[in-house]
């Protein structure tokens, strides 16, 4: 090996090391805050923006919902309960949470009609956001309902 590749081997294995350090750390960092959102709210629903119509059961947001650091097949956090569907029906790795930057975003859906919160939290037991109505139909075109929604923090255990 010449000096002049011992250099660049040694250059890239410290660039490879900082990398490696950088993301160790970030995902340390993804796994602290997942833990501090994690638990047990109590979910508000506003007025849907637009009617729902007969779809109504299929996006019946649990008053209660529990948001679990266990892996929902390894696509986020398990979510409890699941929505009661009219026909029951599942879809692998729903219901789930995720976190992304300052989003919390939580996913009920049996495969054809998906609901979905966006959270942002706003301080150590609130989150606050939308709720958004999917479904596979598109009856809704580019305007699907949402509403507003708050969730916030219970004890998981009564006092």
């Amino acid at each position: 090996m010449t000096r002049m590749s011992k250099k660049s081997l040694l250059a890239a294995f410290g660039v490879f090391a900082t990398l490696v350090t950088q993301s160790l750390k970030a995902q340390a960092t993804q796994i602290v805050c997942q833990r501090s959102i994690a638990g047990r709210y109590s979910v508000t629903l506003g007025e849907w923006s637009r009617p729902i119509g007969t779809n109504g059961p299929y996006h019946a947001i649990p008053p209660e919902i529990t948001l679990d650091t266990a892996s929902a097949a390894g696509t986020g956090g398990r979510v409890s309960p699941d929505i009661k569907y009219p026909f029951p029906s599942h879809f692998p790795g729903v219901p789930r949470w995720t976190l992304s930057h300052d989003t919390i975003q939580v996913v009920w859906s049996n495969g054809f009609q998906p609901t979905i919160l966006n959270l942002v939290q706003k301080d150590a037991n609130t989150l606050q956001g939308e709720a958004v109505v999917r479904s596979d139909a598109n009856e809704y075109g580019n305007n699907p309902p949402h509403a507003e929604v708050t969730a916030r923090r219970i004890a998981c255990f009564p006092a």
